[in-house]
């Protein structure tokens, strides 16, 4: 009877253990807004239009907004309902996308978002706080001190796990890592003018200081930083 007990209790102490893990898992998930799939500006006019710039407002961005952006940057498209598969927004080669997506926020630079760096979580669209607190400052003096950047309410940062290419590819997939980065840079260029957001673009860092500086994982290499602002 003791040792029935014993399982018992192990059993029901092995259960809540999960569950209180799966509670601070959901509490720390921010659900963002659904992305839209139609906008006002053709993306002739957005092509058109689009330029960096090294100067924001201080005016905050909505949660609409953000979830627009990294949407754009790596977001996945609606399942097939007949072979359930799921497609993104960006090509990669071998349908491996080796790209993962971080938002860097201020104090109230984005509406209802607390400072953090995020990780942005595709199949929910929902974001995953990585780092507490203001980093855009230590972002930007990792970017060979372009303070400029830590005006931006928000800082995209595509970073990409090239072992998710190179293990089927070899060294070829490296050069596939660095087209799936172009392609989501771009999206987040024309995504920002359909928004009538301002947008710049830095690849000049310090690899080293920018995952420090974010607490990335560190599996992951930061390729491209995005400030985005209006």
């Amino acid at each position: 009877m003791n040792v029935l007990k014993k399982l018992i209790a192990f059993h029901v102490a092995f259960f809540l253990v999960f569950v209180s893990g799966d509670i601070a898992g959901a509490q720390n998930e921010i659900k963002l807004p659904n992305p839209k799939i139609t906008g006002k500006v053709s993306l002739e006019t957005a092509m058109l239009r689009k330029k960096s710039v090294r100067g924001f407002s201080s005016s905050a961005l909505t949660m609409e907004e953000v979830s627009q952006l990294l949407w754009a940057a790596n977001g996945n498209l609606p399942m097939d309902a007949v072979s359930g598969a799921t497609s993104k927004v960006i090509p990669s080669a071998g349908g491996l996308y080796a790209l993962e997506i971080f938002a860097v926020t201020g104090a109230e630079t984005v509406s209802g978002l607390p400072a953090a760096v995020y990780r942005y979580k595709p199949e929910s669209n929902s974001l995953i706080t990585v780092n507490p607190g203001d980093n855009r400052s230590l972002l930007a003096r990792a970017a060979l001190n372009q303070m400029w950047m830590a005006s931006a309410p928000v800082v995209i940062v595509i970073g990409a796990d090239f072992n998710r290419m190179t293990v089927k590819y070899g060294n070829r997939g490296l050069q596939y890592v660095f087209i799936e980065s172009g392609a989501s840079t771009q999206n987040i260029y024309l995504q920002s003018e359909a928004l009538g957001l301002k947008v710049g673009s830095v690849g000049a860092f310090q690899d080293s200081y920018v995952t420090g500086a974010l607490k990335l994982p560190t599996d992951i290499s930061p390729l491209m930083l995005i400030p985005v602002g209006k």
